[in-house]
């Protein structure tokens, strides 16, 4: 009997969070989300968190402005503050600093009202960087280049870390208080400008927790906090799992309302992106004409699903890649800081808008533009030494596949750049990395080059260190470079470029190519 009781409710829960439902939530939550950010809270930028995040955001709100803040960052027992996820961008956003403050929107799944980014993952970070930019503004005060203003500051400096105290219990809070001024030492002691921050953010910061199961029927006047506030906007409704709801700005169909709904896409969505899913909203929520049904049917389900599945198939080709990368040149690529290397997704590539910002493109396994795979077949047929290639196509595969690939085509981008940035007899050239989305490949390929060619403070290497480095590389022996030194130039790429996220193989594979083969 218990047996067959629990396969009715995984048949249950199964019917519930059909692509349909989900889509549906994902609106209805979506509803919730404008209506705080343009009604309630219109002044202050919206960011949505990767990944679950963007599903929940309309880009014309958040201008496609992005941050990551991780759920096991903040997991009980594992708490940390990750630079590689130190959201520098965050800090130095002109927007921000106009409004004196922001918003950042997630979910999460049943059973809680908010994911642990909000409760403890971005808690902590705003209490690392209050102890670090609290640091720096003393540290101006001990070297005389401080004033009034700084010590008005310091007195109302909040380095505590404020967590919601319905969710996060008093013992796990000291817990991590106890942790806050290691991490803060790691934030001080990497390269990140944490001056150039401090100058910047008045106020210390504070996270500020607003849910769908507290209606907020009047907004929240900080205008004269004594704080920064950090909005932390949780998309989706705690009480309502598995509830049929109705209406919506779209649809007047019923539906069963599915908590974070956008959550662990892979597992559900069929190819389709929030990015695709904006673009087609309508479209998706308004297919199939029962208006009048009580119910959906199992056909008008089936629709659903073959809508999303011809939208993905649409929007496969190489040009749609670019889609939604081509608004502007910060959408699309990032220079590194400091170096004549940038880093981007395939729309920064294409010919011949590409050469009014670079001298050099490194495909990282993108599909190729007609223009630049015709250069490159041409320059294969001439002879090699009778002009240096602008152009250079490694094929990298995504995911799992491209991993061994990688390793084997580091050594050839070296190889590419090596006279574009050495060469004597003129000026280093501007040089672009990309592959599709700009996140991983071109990344772990950047980091690469920027290892072999930049020194700690982001200098070029000069001709004759570079060919003693190569003499090496040839050897058994180990160039003059620690795992510290990788890690210090990838904090230089995602702080550049914010949405640049390598995966773990790929880091791994740098790391090995540099410690283990050189």
């Amino acid at each position: 009997m218990s047996e067959s009781k629990s396969r009715i409710d995984r048949q249950l829960r199964n019917e519930t969070r059909n692509l349909y439902n989900r889509l549906r939530s994902i609106d209805n939550d979506a509803e919730f989300i404008q209506h705080v950010t343009q009604q309630l809270l219109p002044q202050y930028p919206v960011f949505a968190n990767e990944r679950c995040g963007t599903w929940y955001v309309d880009p014309a709100i958040s201008r496609q402005q992005y941050v990551y803040f991780k759920s096991t960052d903040g997991h009980n027992g594992s708490w940390m503050f990750s630079l590689r996820r130190a959201n520098t961008h965050l800090l130095m956003s002109d927007s921000v600093a106009e409004s004196g403050g922001c918003i950042i929107v997630d979910s999460t799944r049943r059973g809680k009202s908010m994911p642990d980014s909000f409760s403890r993952t971005i808690p902590i970070w705003c209490a690392v960087w209050n102890r670090a930019i609290h640091r720096a503004i003393v540290g101006a005060g001990g070297s005389g280049a401080s004033d009034s203003k700084d010590d008005a500051r310091l007195a109302i400096w909040d380095t505590r870390v404020h967590m919601p105290p319905t969710v996060v219990s008093e013992s796990e809070r000291t817990q991590v208080g106890a942790l806050l001024d290691g991490f803060a030492d790691k934030l001080v002691a990497s390269d990140i400008d944490v001056s150039t921050i401090a100058a910047k953010l008045l106020k210390p910061l504070r996270p500020i927790w607003i849910t769908r199961d507290h209606r907020l029927v009047f907004p929240p006047d900080f205008s004269d906090a004594s704080f920064t506030p950090v909005i932390c906007l949780s998309a989706s409704l705690c009480s309502a799992e598995g509830k049929e709801m109705g209406g919506g700005s779209l649809s007047g169909l019923p539906f069963r309302y599915v908590q974070g709904a956008a959550d662990d896409q892979e597992a559900w969505a069929l190819g389709l992106t929030p990015q695709l899913f904006w673009k087609h909203r309508t479209d998706l929520l308004l297919f199939g004409s029962g208006r009048n049904s009580s119910a959906m049917s199992l056909s008008s389900l089936d629709a659903c699903e073959d809508a999303v599945r011809r939208i993905v198939a649409a929007n496969s080709s190489p040009a749609s890649l670019d889609e939604y990368g081509s608004g502007s040149n910060s959408d699309c690529f990032q220079f590194i800081a400091g170096t004549q290397l940038a880093v981007g997704n395939r729309a920064s590539g294409r010919p011949p808008e590409c050469w009014t910002h670079f001298d050099a493109v490194i495909n990282c396994g993108a599909p190729e533009f007609e223009e630049h795979a015709a250069e490159r077949k041409k320059s294969e047929k001439e002879e090699k030494g009778l002009a240096e290639p602008r152009y250079i196509y490694l094929p990298i595969p995504e995911g799992k596949r491209g991993q061994a690939e990688l390793s084997r085509q580091i050594p050839r981008a070296l190889a590419f750049v090596e006279p574009l940035l050495l060469k004597e007899s003129s000026c280093p050239k501007r040089i672009l990395v990309h592959c599709s989305q700009g996140v991983d490949r071109s990344v772990g390929v950047a980091l690469a080059i920027l290892t072999r060619f930049f020194d700690n403070n982001r200098r070029l290497l000069s001709l004759s260190s570079a060919e003693e480095s190569n003499k090496i590389a040839t050897s058994t022996a180990k160039l003059s470079i620690s795992k510290e030194d990788i890690q210090n130039r990838l904090l230089w790429i995602v702080t550049s470029r914010p949405r640049a996220n390598p995966s773990r193989v790929t880091l791994k594979r740098v790391n090995r190519f540099f410690l283990d083969i050189i």
